[in-house]
């Protein structure tokens, strides 16, 4: 007896065109790509600022489109959230200390689309690579167009005031004081700053050496100090051992390793102290290094060593030549006051 008789049985074959495979949530996805990244050995660091701004994303996801998986992204729907970021997004909401100092503003600046973007297409390339999606939505995803000119470094005026603005009595603003003199003489990176360590300089010498680990490109960097400079440091770990152990070199006042919001939120009081009209942050400083090393004649070759640059390019982007320099040299060089005087001499 065949054992069919009786039961539905199928011959011809009804194709579906998609059955529709389960599909990551964006929360998973990036606990995906974040495992892919640390396998790649990428810093800490820069796996943190994948994490926080794809959680920017995720956030404008599901407050306009509900619960969303990674195959519901397309490309209208990053060009929506990138505009979005451009005109609309509340100009430092969440911050600790900005907020409501620019409340009311909208939009971010193309640099700070142009590293969400930046985010965006490495995230979405690891998915497509690693084929957990078919498609790549973040593919043609273009960078915003942006000045090329985005941090302005202060006058010599504006230089003097901020340094005088912090109180060298109280102890947590002398050190504030010794982070801006270390910035000037080496060119050092915030992050850098609060990863100091005792046993990175070297007073003989009158050296700073990080460690390929803690610089951005991996490589190893070598930093001359100044005499001033070195000595200001020596007193800083010579006050700060009488009340503190740590390894660290810049420690809040009671012993624990400088955030970077700290030193930030500090230099804004120190900016408004001496009325400068402007914020300034470490960064700020950092292209002053760049600029005023260039301007007393430092190669670019030099300079892009010290600064840890891994491409020229960059280098040359922090130095922001002054107007009084460009003049001051236009008058040693130009080819008609030449002319005029030897049209003179005659």
């Amino acid at each position: 007896m065949d054992k069919r008789t009786g039961k539905k049985t199928i011959n011809q074959r009804t194709p579906i065109a998609d059955v529709g495979l389960p599909s990551y949530t964006l929360d998973e996805a990036v606990d995906f790509v974040v495992k892919v990244k640390r396998a790649n050995n990428l810093k800490e660091r820069t796996i943190e600022g994948y994490v926080k701004n794809m959680r920017y994303f995720i956030e404008w996801a599901e407050d306009r489109h509900g619960e969303v998986t990674i195959m519901d992204v397309t490309a209208d729907m990053l060009r929506d959230y990138v505009i979005w970021c451009a005109n609309d997004k509340e100009y430092y909401a969440g911050h600790p200390f900005k907020a409501e100092f620019m409340k009311g503003k909208r939009g971010l600046s193309p640099a700070s689309v142009n590293v969400r973007i930046r985010v965006l297409r490495t995230f979405f390339a690891v998915l497509y690579d690693e084929e957990v999606i078919d498609r790549n939505p973040a593919a043609n995803l273009s960078l915003m167009r942006q000045d090329v000119d985005t941090v302005t470094p202060l006058t010599d005026d504006e230089l003097y005031r901020f340094l005088k603005a912090p109180d060298r009595q109280q102890w947590a603003q002398w050190r504030d004081a010794i982070i801006m003199t270390l910035i000037l003489d080496t060119g050092l990176r915030l992050n850098e700053i609060c990863a100091l360590e005792k046993p990175e300089i070297d007073f003989v010498r009158k050296l700073i050496v990080l460690p390929a680990a803690k610089n951005k490109n991996r490589k190893s960097r070598v930093l001359p100090l100044s005499t001033e400079t070195a000595r200001l440091l020596k007193q800083l770990i010579t006050e700060s051992a009488q009340h503190f152990e740590t390894t660290y070199v810049f420690t809040t006042n009671y012993g624990e390793q400088l955030s970077e919001k700290t030193i930030q939120k500090a230099f804004d009081k120190y900016a408004e102290k001496a009325k400068l009209g402007r914020n300034v942050s470490p960064h700020v400083l950092r292209h002053n290094f760049a600029t005023m090393a260039a301007e007393n004649g430092m190669s670019i070759f030099h300079l892009q060593k010290i600064m840890g640059h891994a491409d020229i390019a960059t280098t040359r982007k922090y130095v922001q030549i002054s107007e009084e320099s460009i003049a001051d040299e236009h008058r040693k060089h130009s080819p008609l006051a030449r002319i005029m005087k030897r049209e003179g001499g005659r």
